[in-house]
């Protein structure tokens, strides 16, 4: 059937209306006219896929990635061009924020955006399905090899015919490959995780690989060449696009300068990457929280002179860690704050916080909190750390 695309919901779906009943569109951009092959129903909502673009959008890439969409799972953006991107994101944020502050829908409407070329991954997971190595099909858990891929950076691109043949020879069952770069793509470790394999198989580009942290060879960290260089275990979090790290880093470093900010604290710390930001921007007292064993131990090593809380979030909260901080940063999971941390934040009498997050309605739910607890949106930034899918990450800063 035929259809007229009139928005963007958040998932990057277009929107279309025939009478009462919504339609939602993968691969359809607003001011489209399509023609729609129906996938299901879901809440009284009609799943469908564009077919055929019988009318295009000034937004639509003219090069698009070709396994995109119909052989790959990965990049459900990739119809949208580099200079529209801005443009789709703000559109289908307008619908997630709207439970929010209505501030937050405003900063977020004027943001700066920052853009990310391909090639940004520096971590991600690969399906090995004995013989293919490389992402799920869309809708599936069919394993597609990916040569070219724009997302990976090319020196991966190159090595994943490689690795698949040095896989099957040796017999590893199947699983997933998790992979973790340097910022130039020149150093990568990779970790399996599956049933235990008989042995692990060089790879060529490789400098070192693991089994659960339990049994392989070489290396177990790399370096980042930050302004302060952060060590990155196998198996910790880290923002995954190399391109536009160094852009969050100094979205932190300058306000900390500018401010005169001594003391801060980063509640969901990971490896200190936004309490390093902080110390180089001449805060004297930096605190991390962080849950995960290994990457609160990695935090302490890249800042020896910070303290380091390796507990949850809600139990460094409840011991009182926000007395006395005047600069807290949040980077929670997906999922958002918890109901305790919310309320704690909220309360907190810091002088300004930094919510960074990747689901706008979770963002949303939280920030209507602070701003009824007190805190007002100053401006938010949008970043592009997910390049050729409808994820993209904000930073909103907060004041009292």
């Amino acid at each position: 059937m035929e259809l007229e695309i009139t928005a963007l919901a958040f998932g990057g779906k277009g929107v279309a209306r025939v009478g009462e009943q919504v339609y939602l569109v993968a691969g359809a951009l607003p001011g489209e006219r399509v023609e729609a092959q129906l996938v299901g129903r879901r809440r009284g909502v009609v799943e469908a896929s564009a077919r055929t673009i019988l009318r295009p959008s000034p937004w639509r890439e003219p090069d698009p990635c070709p396994l995109a969409g119909t052989r790959c799972g990965g990049c459900d953006f990739a119809h949208v061009a580099l200079g529209f991107r801005e443009l789709a994101y703000k559109a289908e944020l307008a619908g997630a924020l709207r439970g929010g502050p209505e501030a937050l829908t405003a900063a977020v409407r004027e943001a700066p955006f920052h853009p990310s070329p391909w090639g940004y991954r520096l971590r991600g997971s690969l399906h090995w399905q004995p013989p293919l190595l490389g992402f799920f099909a869309p809708r599936s858990h069919w394993v597609v090899s990916v040569e070219p891929c724009r997302v990976l950076s090319p020196g991966l691109v190159a090595l994943l015919p490689v690795w698949a043949e040095a896989l099957q020879q040796a017999g590893l069952p199947p699983g997933e490959l998790r992979f973790l770069e340097d910022l130039a793509g020149e150093k990568r470790l990779v970790s399996f995780r599956g049933p235990a394999p008989k042995s692990l198989p060089p790879l060529p580009g490789v400098n070192g690989f693991w089994w659960s942290g339990k049994r392989g060879y070489g290396e177990r960290a790399l370096e980042l060449a930050l302004p302060h260089p952060l060590q990155v275990p196998l198996g910790a979090f880290v923002q995954g696009n190399r391109f536009l790290l160094p852009r969050l880093w100094e979205l932190v470093a300058q306000y900390v300068r500018e401010r005169g900010v001594r003391k801060v604290l980063d509640l969901y710390g990971g490896v200190g990457f936004f309490a390093a930001a902080a110390k180089a921007g001449g805060a004297q007292e930096v605190t991390v929280v962080e849950l995960s064993q290994l990457a609160a131990k990695t935090a302490g090593a890249n800042l020896p002179d910070a303290r380091v809380l390796p507990v949850a979030a809600e139990v460094a909260v409840a011991s009182g860690v926000l007395e006395g901080q005047e600069f807290v940063i949040l980077d929670p999971p997906r999922g958002g704050l918890s109901p305790a941390v919310r309320h704690a934040v909220g309360e907190a009498k810091a002088e300004s916080l930094l919510y960074v997050s990747c689901d706008p309605a979770c963002l949303a739910r939280d920030a209507k909190v602070l701003v009824g607890s007190g805190w007002q949106v100053v401006r938010a930034e949008l970043f592009d750390l997910f390049a050729g899918t409808h994820h993209v990450e904000l930073a909103v800063l907060f004041r009292r």
